[in-house]
Formats: structure tokens, sequence, C-alpha cells
């Protein structure tokens, strides 16, 4: 492995696979997108540089071809696992996860990059190539659900 790929897996692995188990909820196919975003992004050669660009463009990659394995995965109706993850040791937090898991793939994106990885509404904007206003509904349907299903599977309202 190259120098590049080495940082680039060591500084960005991890939201990477986050983000694309939060979209494919299998951690094998996970992996797989993490190994192809990066042999893309090696093979393009863009010009961006290091920081927040390059994590907003890698991050995009990978969204991008976790929607294409969800559309390959529907046409040959392959069931996904279903894996439990707890993100950075929080298990105690992971009925939260599971219930975004639940949420319509708009909203779980959206939270997912909000809460998880920190970004404004106007940077997931510029990554999900999608106008800010519908970032925010995103954002406010996504919170509204996630507080039914709690308040509906484990009798939760707290802190939303």
């Amino acid at each position: 492995m190259n120098r590049q790929a080495e940082r680039l897996l060591d500084e960005y692995g991890g939201s990477m696979l986050r983000l694309a188990y939060s979209y494919l909820h299998n951690m094998s196919d996970a992996e797989e997108i993490l190994q192809d975003a990066l042999l893309h992004f090696l093979r393009a050669g863009p010009s961006v540089a290091a920081g927040p660009q390059e994590k907003a463009y890698l991050l995009r990659i990978t969204a991008n071809l976790s929607k294409n394995r969800i559309s390959y995965n529907r046409l040959r109706a392959a069931d996904a696992l279903s894996e439990a993850l707890a993100a950075d040791g929080r298990e105690d937090l992971s009925f939260v996860w599971e219930a975004v898991k639940s949420l319509p793939t708009p909203c779980r994106e959206v939270i997912h990059l909000f809460y998880y990885e920190g970004y404004t509404t106007a940077q997931i904007s510029r990554i999900l190539q999608r106008k800010e206003s519908t970032i925010r509904s995103d954002l406010h349907r996504g919170r509204a659900r996630l507080k039914e299903i709690l308040k509906e599977e484990y009798d939760f309202e707290e802190g939303l």
C-alpha cells in the first residue's frame, strides 16, 4: 500500500466505513465500499488539498458507491445481514443506532453526517449535493421520526 493510501485510510477510513455501513447495514459490504472508494480516489488523482475538502470528497464517493451497492443488491434481492454497530465503544447507545437505521435513507444519511461526523447543514449540503433547505427538512423529519420510534420501541423520550 502506498503512503497516500495509508494516510487516507488512517485519517478518514473510520468515517468512510461508518457512512457506508449506515447505508448498507452490512459490514462486509461497507468494507468493500471503503476499499472501492479509496481506489477510486487514488485512481482519479484529484487535486483536492488534504483537509476538510479531501474528507468531504471521500465521503461523497463513499455515499455514491453505497447507493450504487444498494441498487445492485436490490436487483439481486440479496438480504442484508443484520449487524449491530456500536460506534467507538458507545454500546449503551446501540439502541439509538438501531432506530436510526430504520429511518428513510435521506434522513438517515443527514442524521449520521450531522450528529456522528459533526458536519453543519451547509457542509452536508455540499457533500450530498442537495439544497441546504432540503438537508434541514430531512434533519427535522429524521429527528421527529426518531423520537416516535424511540418512544414506541423503547419508551424513551428524554433528550431528543
